[in-house]
């Protein structure tokens, strides 16, 4: 298996806060615990959260990423908690949240998996289309008829013939 290469993309600043538990509990500074995992999301171009013990600390961060617009994976061990069917998780509606049961055995192809479509889906670009009349009429009526801008609705029709490729998701694990 190849390095998938976290620490390139997702700053990894465990290390310190591992630091920082591994002091005596009555001096560490929860202030400062909590201004360094805002700042590590802020600075982060995507996130990942391992959330198979679910906790009040884990759940902001998850919520903060969401809120920044952060790509944020959620990963779970399956054997550890097979039943999430109530979860807080599952009530979150958001296109930048994807949350993934793990193993042993298949955490690096959902890491890597989830960097490709973080890679493909960081920032946007600007591009020319050139339609033929019927589609710029439609689009234009479409519009005004669901009060979404142009971009909007043809990102829509893109991002829904992107999910159904399974050719373009194997692409995205290369």
């Amino acid at each position: 298996m190849r390095d998938i290469g976290c620490e390139t993309l997702f700053g990894n600043w465990l290390e310190e806060v591992e630091k920082t538990y591994n002091t005596d509990y009555k001096y560490r500074n929860i202030s400062d615990i909590f201004k360094e995992i805002v700042s590590a999301i802020d600075n982060a171009d995507a996130v990942v959260i391992e959330y198979t013990v679910p906790n009040f600390s884990s759940s902001h961060q998850i919520n903060y990423a969401l809120t920044k617009k952060k790509p944020t994976l959620v990963l779970r061990l399956r054997k550890d908690n097979p039943h999430y069917a109530d979860s807080y998780l599952e009530a979150l509606q958001s296109p930048y949240l994807t949350i993934k049961d793990y193993s042993r055995e298949n955490y690096r192809d959902i890491l890597q998996q989830f960097i490709g479509i973080s890679k493909a889906e960081a920032g946007q670009n600007r591009y020319n289309i050139v339609l033929e009349r019927k589609q710029k009429l439609y689009l234009d009526w479409a519009a005004n008829k669901y009060s979404k801008s142009r971009s909007a609705l043809i990102r829509e029709l893109i991002d829904a013939k992107l999910q159904a490729d399974y050719f373009y998701k194997k692409f995205l694990k290369l």
